[in-house]
């Protein structure tokens, strides 16, 4: 699991927040805010602000591929042990 993706999760559980899932599902809906705000019904600056978040918290770059791939491999990694505990 990325360390990048480590702070984000430790974040989240810290403030009871929604990132990690509006991550999955920015990634799901191919880093579209529109289609990820309207999958989660929010407003899509709501989605916008999170983005930033996550940025400024992770440092995660959406604009680098191999980036975003650890990233999505990763949380399904992740995922994946929380089902085995």
């Amino acid at each position: 699991i990325p360390e990048t993706l480590k702070k984000l999760y430790l974040y989240d559980d810290e403030h009871k927040g929604e990132l990690i899932t509006t991550l999955q599902m920015y990634l799901r809906n191919n880093q579209s805010i529109k289609k990820t705000a309207d999958a989660m019904f929010v407003h899509y600056r709501t989605i916008s602000y999170r983005l930033e978040k996550i940025k400024q918290i992770s440092g995660i770059n959406f604009d680098n591929a191999n980036e975003v791939l650890a990233v999505s491999n990763g949380l399904i990694i992740y995922k994946m042990l929380k089902e085995i505990e």
